[in-house]
């Protein structure tokens, strides 16, 4: 197992701070850099892990992708301020090795990377509890229109379901949408009474289980 370790973290303290945690667990950290332009052309990442500190879920794939241009064998871990289904799994479909969510305790974090170092995926531990039960209530095509409509979603309330499906922040939707972030929270808050969900993660969920993107969704 490769107790190596390249941290990629934009924010000094946080980056001094998971150093530090790593070397007290025994992983050697290769280097530690603020962001992927500033690694050095001659820094070599092989098999080892590369710990990548991006929060927003809107931003993730393009910075794995870059950090696979460049080293292409590395074990990439994700770590997101916050859990959004289609941004991980669109990682996993880039080469991501696993995706740990900020708010994990250090002991943690620490077995998910000797996991990844191991070659073994890892996800976030309360993956199957964001999605509730679900996964087994997805609509047929007859249905799907049916359970859009009972819903009683306003266009704007849709078009905000929509950008949660793709992962984007409330930050994000305000700027797509051309409202403020205030704006955004109410609807949010409003889709999960009336969807009946806990969050906005489940929110997607159950837009994609009826394909919305594919019947209301403007791309």
């Amino acid at each position: 197992m490769s107790s190596n370790v390249c941290l990629v973290c934009p924010n000094d303290i946080s980056r001094e701070g998971l150093s530090h945690i790593l070397q007290s667990a025994g992983f050697s950290v290769l280097g530690s850099f603020e962001s992927l332009e500033s690694i050095d052309s001659s820094f070599v990442v092989s098999d080892d892990l590369l710990l990548l500190d991006c929060p927003e879920p809107v931003e993730q794939v393009a910075a794995l992708e870059a950090i696979k241009a460049r080293f292409p064998s590395a074990k990439v871990i994700i770590l997101s301020d916050q859990f959004e289904l289609k941004s991980m799994l669109d990682c996993f479909s880039q080469g991501a090795q696993g995706y740990i969510i900020r708010s994990v305790k250090s002991a943690r974090l620490l077995a998910s990377l000797r996991l990844a170092a191991v070659g073994e995926k890892v996800i976030p531990s309360d993956f199957v509890d964001v999605l509730g039960g679900q996964i087994s209530d997805y609509a047929t095509p007859s249905s799907a229109e049916s359970d859009i409509e009972e819903a009683n979603l306003s266009p704007r309330e849709l078009d905000v379901l929509c950008c949660l499906m793709a992962g984007y922040s409330n930050k994000v939707i305000a700027r797509k949408l051309d409202v403020c972030e205030a704006t955004v929270k109410v609807h949010v808050k409003s889709i999960l009474r009336k969807l009946n969900v806990r969050n906005r993660t489940q929110a997607a969920i159950w837009a994609n289980s009826r394909h919305l993107t594919e019947t209301y969704c403007v791309s």
